[in-house]
């Protein structure tokens, strides 16, 4: 297997694999809650292994994962379709009954990392930088957008900024639910422990696990503020299977862009 990952390149050898594919991979997630079932760092390891898999398939290196994640607080319309009264003051995923708190970054540290980053990439002379993104937060999304619009304008290196969980995918998705529970499954088995959760006659309650459905976040609940799409359902086949269409999905975008190049 060719090598892609930064960090264990020679300087001859990453200028070489410049010199075929001038495309570096920055996967970046968050360390944060996903359920009592599940490893912190799940988005990262989502986003990591995407970027490792479009490296082998269409070229490039893979800088080093950033386990760096923004969150703010929970407005009262989203408390309320998962379940609480509205009033709370609730960061991220970080609900009052989880047993540990998330590792989230203030906005503007987090823009400034990711800034710095970009800073020392386009240095380098990539020709294409992809940013890989597993947390799905709209702040580290709004964030992401914007300084890959703000280099664009003012370099001659185009920064793709991709969030690797697909709607389309073919199952729900969601925060530690069944999507994410088998990738996890798939990439970092040891990070899964579904023994955590309830039998599976038990409902999981968005309050009480913090896993919600994308479907919960933009649609509103279903009647008792439960999870649809169950991590108890989980199989590393699934995960396997999301991972190939994220990574085709990818794959599809970067190539595309890529060949635009001027």
């Amino acid at each position: 297997m060719r090598k892609t990952s930064f960090e264990k390149m020679t300087p001859k050898e990453l200028i070489n694999a410049q010199k075929k594919k001038s495309i570096v991979y920055l996967p970046v997630g968050s360390m944060e809650w996903h359920g009592p079932h599940m490893s912190m760092g799940m988005d990262t390891k989502n986003a990591s292994k995407i970027a490792e898999i479009c490296a082998q398939t269409i070229g490039g290196v893979v800088f080093p994962p950033l386990y760096v994640g923004t969150e703010t607080p929970r407005n009262k319309e989203t408390l309320v379709k998962v379940g609480f009264k509205g009033t709370e003051n609730i960061i991220g995923m970080d609900f009052p009954n989880n047993s540990l708190k998330s590792m989230y970054w203030p906005p503007e540290l987090f823009e400034a990392v990711m800034r710095e980053q970009l800073k020392h990439l386009v240095s380098m002379k990539y020709r294409m930088i992809v940013i890989v993104n597993g947390h799905g937060a709209k702040k580290q999304i709004e964030i992401l957008n914007q300084l890959s619009e703000e280099y664009v304008k003012c370099t001659d290196t185009c920064i793709k900024n991709i969030m690797v969980l697909f709607e389309d995918c073919g199952v729900g998705i969601g925060h530690a639910g069944l999507a994410e529970t088998a990738i996890m499954q798939a990439v970092c088995p040891e990070g899964v422990d579904l023994s955590e959760l309830p039998e599976k006659k038990e409902k999981l309650y968005n309050v009480e696990f913090a896993i919600v459905d994308n479907e919960t976040f933009e649609k509103g609940p279903n009647d008792d503020y439960s999870v649809r799409y169950d991590p108890r359902d989980a199989t590393p086949e699934l995960g396997r299977k999301l991972i190939d269409f994220a990574v085709n999905k990818c794959v599809e975008i970067i190539d595309t862009a890529y060949r635009n190049l001027k």
